[in-house]
């Protein structure tokens, strides 16, 4: 498994179960760390149903068993790769679970978090190990504890926070790539994750404020589209004072791949419709602040996150 033969999971949502069910299924010793949804891991394993994204229903379902579930994580101890997959608003809750899941200097730390500041939280706190950030142009959705629904396969970009760790970065994307996932390493993190937002705080974003819509009812609303592109328009200028191009062909095919999802649920939506935090700092203030401290109003987006904010105000 490329120096990843075993790898503990923290956060078993929609991401964290379907890119850690596919290393289980390669041959990795996956090791779940979880909580309410334990008994059923136990029971019935990772189920992994791949979808027809024209909406022809079912079309395979791949089951595996994890080599452990646990509720703590002296349980499982010191792991070859922990993948973080837990929402990013409980990244200082996980601390503690992670102390015990990582050895010094040899654990690779994989963050599968929306936004931006992720990789540089852990980083602080584990300095002598690899910090990775992973990327997940996908469409799952969790239906149950332990299973989750794929729509879109899509692709995964992983990079190490300022290409620190180049090779740690190279072997995790080998054994993503030996899993069965399009896989590749992103040269340049930053510009990964701006090019990332450009879809996460559009359809995110505006799948919330407008009324709890699908992204195809977004795409259906002319104004919405507008506004969607001038959020991307934002991200791509303040991604340009950093150094990254993001091209107008890259964000036309932001709509033309959400076109593609059909009626699709954006993951903060899911969180917003279910009472649990959104990710609202992460996805949207960091990006607005790091803009700001350049220089750029960045008005759009500064009402995006007035209006998230204002909507979350009773469960952040």
């Amino acid at each position: 498994m490329n120096g990843m033969n075993s790898v503990a999971l923290v956060g078993p949502g929609a991401v964290g179960l379907y890119y850690g069910g596919l290393l289980a299924r390669s041959g990795a010793a996956l090791h779940v760390l979880a909580r309410s949804d334990a008994t059923a891991l136990r029971e019935d394993g990772i189920q992994m149903r791949m979808m027809d994204p024209r909406g022809g229903g079912l079309i395979a379902t791949h089951g595996v068993t994890p080599a452990s579930v646990e509720r703590k994580a002296a349980m499982i101890g010191a792991v070859d790769c922990v993948i973080i997959a837990a929402k990013a608003t409980v990244n200082s809750d996980v601390l503690s679970s992670l102390q015990a899941l990582v050895k010094p200097r040899r654990t690779a730390l994989l963050t599968l978090q929306n936004g931006m500041g992720n990789a540089e939280f852990f980083a602080d706190h584990f300095p002598e190990n690899p910090v990775l950030a992973g990327l997940c142009f996908v469409c799952v959705t969790r239906t149950a504890p332990g299973v989750v629904e794929n729509y879109l396969p899509g692709r995964v970009e992983i990079g190490s926070l300022q290409e620190r760790y180049p090779e740690a970065a190279m072997r995790v994307v080998a054994a993503f790539v030996e899993a069965g996932i399009q896989c590749q390493q992103s040269a340049v993190l930053d510009f990964a994750l701006w090019r990332k937002l450009c879809w996460n705080v559009p359809f995110n974003g505006l799948a919330i404020v407008a009324g709890g819509m699908t992204t195809d009812l977004i795409l259906a609303d002319s104004e919405l589209v507008r506004r969607a592109r001038r959020l991307m328009n934002e991200l791509q200028a303040t991604a340009a004072l950093c150094g990254h191009v993001i091209t107008d062909s890259f964000l036309q095919g932001q709509f033309d791949v959400t076109e593609a999802m059909g009626a699709y649920q954006p993951s903060s939506l899911i969180d917003f419709l279910d009472g649990r935090a959104v990710e609202v700092e992460a996805i949207f203030g960091e990006p607005l602040r790091r803009g700001q401290s350049m220089g750029l109003a960045m008005p759009e987006l500064s009402k995006l996150y007035a209006e998230l904010l204002e909507a979350v105000a009773d469960r952040q």
